[in-house]
């Protein structure tokens, strides 16, 4: 049986716009020059038209291919040897553009994709989205088992592609969850939602959906779902920003509505 894929999933806290060059500072991390040390997958700020509290980055790094001997090789520099060896500069410069943050040590289950599975698939999204989930203690392989078995084929169909299915391995009682997708495959999604609840008919109606949310309701007890930019040219990023201007939005001087 092949290693067990392991991720450092950071919330981290941003000074006011900083979150731009917070995250195309991350590519200067003496890290990512480190053989068979962590490297980036993905960064990605908070969307703010999409719930949640910002400004905030999401970070998630893939450990490596050597599992849990990985994850004790960053350990180890991050240790007692970090005052002595790591890393000024970059931390002081880190710090102009963050405050603070918070770690989870994630797992991936079966129907997770490593990153090299990522990449080989061509898997990439223009909009994530990212589920912080709280399931009842114990519960967290059953619950993700089920999204791997059912959620997937109904999301996939929908516009949104597992990009990570990771139970949170210093607690006994959150998952997380990622999809790559796009701002129409949101928007067509929630339309789809509310047709199938009756709600409005600017979707079309897939019963699957309200048989997962009930399905969910089994294991889910909380957390929080939001969407996210990410960094271009990440692993599953896009190439680069989109073209914009802010007169995009707004009407030339004189113009009637």
């Amino acid at each position: 049986m092949a290693k067990r894929s392991i991720y450092l999933h950071e919330i981290i806290d941003i000074v006011g716009q900083g979150q731009y060059a917070y995250m195309e500072h991350l590519w200067q991390d003496p890290v990512q020059q480190m053989p068979e040390m962590h490297k980036l997958q993905g960064t990605f700020y908070i969307c703010s038209m999409g719930g949640g509290r910002w400004p905030q980055v999401i970070n998630i790094w893939d450990i490596g291919t050597r599992g849990w001997d990985g994850w004790a090789s960053n350990v180890d520099r991050l240790n007692l040897k970090r005052r002595k060896a790591f890393y000024g500069d970059w931390w002081d410069k880190a710090a102009k553009w963050r405050t603070s943050g918070f770690d989870r040590l994630l797992a991936g289950v079966p129907g997770s994709p490593t990153t090299e599975q990522i990449k080989e698939r061509g898997i990439r999204g223009t909009l994530f989205m990212h589920e912080l989930l709280t399931v009842r203690p114990g519960s967290q392989f059953d619950f993700l088992a089920a999204v791997a078995e059912e959620r997937v084929p109904m999301m996939r169909a929908h516009g949104h592609e597992p990009t990570g299915l990771y139970e949170v391995t210093n607690n006994q009682h959150e998952v997380v969850m990622v999809w790559a997708t796009s701002v129409p495959a949101r928007v067509q999604f929630h339309k789809d939602r509310d047709t199938t609840r009756g709600l409005s008919d600017e979707g079309v109606a897939d019963q699957r959906i309200v048989d997962w949310e009930r399905r969910s309701a089994e294991f889910v007890t909380g957390g929080d779902t939001h969407i996210m930019t990410p960094l271009p040219n990440t692993v599953y990023g896009p190439p680069d920003w989109e073209e914009a201007a802010l007169t995009d939005w707004i009407r030339p001087s004189g113009d009637q509505p």
